[in-house]
């Protein structure tokens, strides 16, 4: 048997020992157990500690059911010296490996909270979606008859936002590592908004008109608005590749037209107040819950800075600016061609189908003319009538199985929450590791093919002739003790 010196536990390569080893060890070893053979250990006084009972020290506790609450684990597996950092690195090593377990857990400890089945329950959040709809046709009429009579304020509490579902993204921040002062105040204004300044380029203005207004033709359908004033005479189709093949020259054309840009804010407005979606968070849309309980006529969507007077670059200049767009276009693109992703929570289909499959499955052929069913003993001459008695006799049994299939579509609407969740936080986590800075792999200049990637600031990450000329990057973000010299050297 080995010793993992890093994790502090035997390895038996997986074989558990059963009743008669020392300390009787359990019915099956866990990667987690006590580092002291058969679970006994002996204090200074040479008393041996938690070795009592079936499973010695490995044994403590409740029974591990893979969803041990990080209490309940500290207790069981890990050794009393153990220090803070390695208990939380132990627990989150345990939770990876019975991830489902804990899936399962959470859902069975929140399935009647009334938040938790407001947002992910088919049952309710069929009324969620119905409130959601009424609220947004309501405000819909309101914002065009403020529009019209011209008191409608669109950056109306600018800069306050809206409580949403969290952006792991919201607050990325990017240096291009200039050194005069007008390189300066740009990186200050990249530190206050999400939006790269390249988005006041007048290809990108036009392109995001296109854009936002087959995104709200798409959603005003969705919800039955009919009349929009804001993209009034705009093409209706839904072809998502439309905007992307729009001749460069048009729509730089209509990005430099009087009043493009406040056209363009008027839409994105309307898209977050009436919709919840906020077109330059990269297309994020808010739950229902979140849109009924936190969006007001009044609140804010992500917005420009403002329009630098020296000019903008180009947008293939700035790596973040790329990446945003990207992610930006292909968002916008996945919504118009999916649909709502609140709708397809609700599962109508696929539970509508998987309860046919099932009452066919109940359906019993004795010969040519005598059918029947599991469901009681009656016989009838032909499958038809076999379905009818099902659905209407038997009634009780299909409404008992479509409740089994709307508790499995809210099981997996919260697993599918847990995971997107965790996803944020692992993200956020990074975020605080590299000091708040977005980072991204990349071979040094004149490595070899082999060479191996490294993590790099994106503002670190320029082309061509710029990187060629970057010979020397200081991660000045980062803690005095943490902080990395890269040397490229003579390049």
């Amino acid at each position: 048997m080995d010793v993992d010196e890093d994790r502090g536990y035997y390895d038996d390569g997986g074989r558990g020992r059963r009743g008669g080893n020392r300390g009787g060890g359990g019915a099956r070893h866990h990667p987690y157990g006590n580092d002291e053979r058969g679970g006994r250990r002996r204090d200074d006084a040479g008393h041996n500690r938690g070795g009592g009972g079936r499973g010695g020290g490995r044994g403590r506790g409740r029974r591990d059911d893979g969803a041990l609450s990080f209490r309940d684990f500290c207790y069981k597996y890990l050794r009393e010296d153990a220090t803070p950092a390695e208990a939380e690195r132990r627990y989150e090593e345990y939770q990876k490996e019975n991830q489902e377990a804990f899936f399962d857990r959470y859902f069975r400890d929140h399935r009647h909270d009334e938040n938790e089945r407001a947002r992910n329950d088919p049952r309710v959040l069929v009324e969620t979606l119905r409130r959601r709809d009424e609220v947004s046709v309501k405000r819909a009429g309101e914002f065009f008859a403020a529009r019209a009579s011209g008191v409608l304020d669109v950056y109306a509490s600018a800069g306050a936002g809206v409580g949403g579902d969290g952006d792991e993204d919201a607050e990325m921040e990017v240096a291009d590592g200039g050194e005069d002062a007008g390189q300066q105040q740009q990186q200050q204004h990249k530190r206050r908004s999400l939006v790269p300044i390249e988005a006041w380029q007048p290809s990108r203005l036009g392109h995001d008109l296109k854009q936002s207004a087959k995104l709200i033709l798409r959603l005003d359908a969705e919800k039955g608005i009919e009349g929009n004033p804001l993209v009034e005479g705009e093409d209706a189709g839904m072809d998502v590749e439309d905007a992307a093949a729009e001749d460069a020259a048009t729509l730089e054309a209509l990005g430099n037209e009087e009043g493009a840009a406040t056209r363009l804010d008027e839409r994105l407005c309307y898209l977050l107040r009436v919709h919840g979606l906020d077109y330059y968070k990269r297309c994020s849309e808010m739950n229902p819950v979140t849109f009924l309980e936190n969006v007001t006529m009044q609140s804010s969507f992500t917005q420009r800075d403002a329009k630098p007077e020296s000019g903008v670059a180009a947008m293939a200049e700035n790596p973040y600016a790329v990446r945003w767009s990207a992610a930006l276009d292909g968002n916008v693109k996945r919504r118009i061609a999916e649909g709502d992703p609140q709708v397809k929570k609700l599962g109508t289909e696929e539970i509508e189908r998987k309860l046919e499959e099932w009452i066919q499955s109940c359906v019993v052929k004795h010969d040519e003319q005598r059918f029947g069913t599991t469901l009681s003993s009656k016989l009838f001459i032909a499958e038809e009538f076999v379905i009818k008695h099902i659905k209407t006799k038997q009634a009780h049994h299909v409404e008992d199985m479509r409740e089994r299939l709307l508790d499995d579509q809210y099981r997996r609407n919260v697993i599918e929450f847990l995971k997107l969740e965790q996803n944020r936080k692992a993200n956020r986590k990074n975020k605080k590791r590299f000091g708040g800075n977005v980072m991204m792999m990349m071979q040094m200049p004149g490595a070899s093919e082999n060479a191996p990637f490294v993590p790099v600031p994106a503002g670190a990450m320029v082309e061509g002739a710029k990187a060629i000329q970057m010979k020397r990057y200081t991660d000045l973000d980062a803690s005095v003790g943490e902080r990395v010299v890269i040397d490229y050297g003579d390049i």
